[in-house]
C-alpha cells in the first residue's frame, strides 16, 4: 500500500469512523483512484470499514494512514488529557505525511478526524480542501471547517445552517460502487420482503421492539412475511427463537456485510434516518419505514426524514412514541392493500427525476470528481 513522495496527482480523503462518513468517501474513492494516486486518512473504527476492501488494500496507489482522534466536547479529566495527547501525537503524524506527499486537493467527509488534517494542510501547506456534508443539519466537524473550504456539498437542495450559499453545491450524497451496481428484481416468493438494521452498531430497540411487532402480527399476515433482521450480538439467540416459535420465516445477523446482496430482495427497508442511509434508499427506490435516533447529534436523524415525509416516500415513527400496533397496522395494510408499495415506489420515482434535474442529472460521484481531481 505504499505510494512514492512527491507526486504531483495525490488525492487525500478524510473520514471518520462510521459507515455514515467511510461509505461516501469509499464511493469516491474509487472513482478517482483511476486518475489519483489516494491517500485515506481516519482513525481505527474507519480502518476497520476498509479492510474490507480487499482488492483496494492490495493497489499501490492508495495507503491508509490512521490517526488517534476524541470529541474535544467530552467531559471529564482523563478525556481532556486524552484529546490533548491525541492531538499531538496526530500533529506530528500529519506534518510528516504532508512533507512527505505534498498533496494537491483534499476533502473530508466529515467527524472530528477531519478537522485536524483539513487545517494542517490548508494553512502550513496551502492545500485546498472541499468538504462534504451527508445529513440535512451540518455536523460539527464541518461547521468547523466550511469558512475555510474551497466548496461544501451538500446532500440536499439546503441544509441547517442556511449559510455560506456562496461555496454550497448541490451533489448528493456518493453512492458506493455495490449500491449502483444492484438491479432491484420482483421477488417470486409471494411474500413480503422486509430488511430491518439499525445502522452499523446495530440498535437495542430495533431487537426488541420490531421483533415484538412482527410475532404480534395477524397470523395471516405472519405466513407472507419473509424478514432479514439486523439484532445486536446479545439478542441473536433471542430473536431467533421469537421468530422460529411464532412462524415467522427470517434471517437474523449481527452485521449484514454485504447488505447489496438483501437490497436486491427487499420489498420494505425499515431503519433509522442515517444521511448515507437515506441516500441508498432514494437511490434505489425502495419503500421503507424510518425509525430516526432519538438522542442522534443535533437531532439530525429528524431531519434528515423530513424528505421521506413530505414527499410521501414511506413512514416515519418516532422511537418515543412507538407502539407496536403502529407499525403492526403498517405491514398489515401493505399486505392486504399492496397500493401502498405502489404508490410509493411512483413517488420515489418523481423524486428522483426531480433532484436529477436540479443537478443537471449529474451524479453526486461526478460532481465532486470534477472539483478535486486536479
Amino acid at each position: 500500500m505504499s505510494i512514492k513522495s512527491k507526486q504531483h496527482n495525490i488525492t487525500t480523503l478524510i473520514a471518520g469512523g462510521t459507515g455514515g462518513h467511510i461509505y461516501p468517501a469509499l464511493a469516491i474513492l474509487y472513482e478517482i483512484k483511476k486518475t489519483n494516486k489516494i491517500i485515506f486518512i481516519t482513525d481505527e473504527r474507519g480502518y476497520n470499514f476498509i479492510l474490507n476492501e480487499k482488492d483496494l488494500l492490495n493497489q499501490k496507489n492508495f495507503e491508509v494512514i490512521i490517526i488517534d482522534v476524541i470529541s474535544p466536547f467530552k467531559k471529564g479529566l482523563v478525556n481532556k488529557f486524552k484529546f490533548l495527547y491525541f492531538f499531538i501525537s496526530s500533529f506530528i503524524k500529519l506534518i510528516h505525511f504532508y512533507f512527505k506527499y505534498k498533496p494537491k486537493t483534499q476533502i473530508g467527509f466529515g467527524g472530528y478526524t477531519t478537522i485536524l488534517p483539513c487545517l494542517i494542510g490548508k494553512f502550513l501547506f496551502k492545500v485546498e480542501y472541499f468538504i462534504h456534508e451527508q445529513n440535512a443539519i451540518m455536523g460539527r466537524a464541518n461547521k468547523i471547517l466550511e469558512p475555510f473550504a474551497s466548496k461544501t456539498f451538500i446532500p440536499f437542495d439546503k441544509i441547517i445552517p442556511l449559510k455560506h450559499f456562496n461555496k454550497r453545491i448541490y451533489s448528493g450524497t456518493p453512492i458506493r460502487k455495490e449500491i449502483k451496481s444492484i438491479k432491484i428484481k420482483k421477488n417470486n416468493n409471494n411474500k413480503l420482503n422486509i430488511l430491518v438494521f439499525g445502522g452499523s452498531l446495530g440498535s437495542e430497540f430495533f431487537s426488541i421492539s420490531l421483533v415484538n411487532s412482527f410475532i404480534n402480527l395477524n397470523p395471516k399476515v405472519k405466513k407472507q412475511l419473509n424478514v432479514f433482521h439486523q439484532v445486536i450480538n446479545s439478542k441473536i439467540k433471542k430473536v431467533k427463537q421469537l421468530y422460529r416459535i411464532n412462524n415467522v420465516m427470517s434471517e437474523v445477523k449481527s452485521f449484514f456485510p454485504n447488505i447489496e446482496k438483501y437490497y436486491k430482495k427487499t420489498d420494505l427497508i425499515i431503519c433509522r434516518a442515517g444521511g448515507s442511509t437515506i441516500a441508498e434508499i432514494l437511490y434505489l427506490k425502495i419503500p421503507c419505514i424510518i425509525i430516526p435516533l432519538k438522542n442522534s447529534m443535533d437531532n439530525h436523524q429528524a431531519i434528515n426524514c423530513k424528505i421521506i415525509n413530505d414527499n410521501k416516500l414511506g413512514w416515519v415513527i418516532d422511537e418515543d412514541n412507538f407502539e407496536n400496533n403502529t407499525l403492526i397496522k403498517i405491514i398489515e395494510d401493505i399486505i392486504t392493500k399492496n397500493l401502498h408499495l405502489d404508490k410509493i415506489k411512483v413517488n420515489l420515482e418523481k423524486f428522483k427525476n426531480e433532484n436529477d434535474r436540479k443537478k443537471e442529472n449529474k451524479s453526486p460521484n461526478e460532481i465532486l470528481s470534477k472539483y478535486i481531481i486536479k
